[in-house]
């Protein structure tokens, strides 16, 4: 596996709308990140960084905007897996998706 750091980028809307039949993992626990972020460190080690967005409660500046551009622009859903800077998951997606996502980035940036 190549030796290269990982930005894994979890951006979402806490203010969205949940669905009625409570689907989908929350992003927006801190449990969550925490957990997401202990299974990223077990699997990947120091490599890989996990960062959490919440459009609706980062105070806005040019990345926020071109995230939220690139969002309306290219329709994706939220959550939305970025990985170095790249679109992975649109829509919702658990922690074992995130890290099969992450070692497939991993398989193509090392070979």
């Amino acid at each position: 596996m190549s030796k290269r750091t990982i930005q894994i980028t979890i951006i979402d809307d806490s203010h969205k709308p949940e669905c009625d039949a409570a689907c989908g993992v929350d992003w927006s626990s801190a449990e969550t990140i925490g957990r997401a972020s202990q299974q990223i460190k077990e699997r990947f080690g120091e490599r890989a960084r996990l960062q959490y967005v919440d459009l609706a409660k980062t105070a806005a500046n040019r990345v926020t905007q071109e995230w939220s551009e690139m969002i309306k622009g290219k329709n994706l859903s939220l959550p939305l897996l970025l990985l170095n800077g790249h679109p992975r998951i649109s829509g919702e997606f658990d922690i074992r998706q995130l890290i099969d996502a992450i070692e497939a980035e991993t398989e193509m940036a090392g070979r």
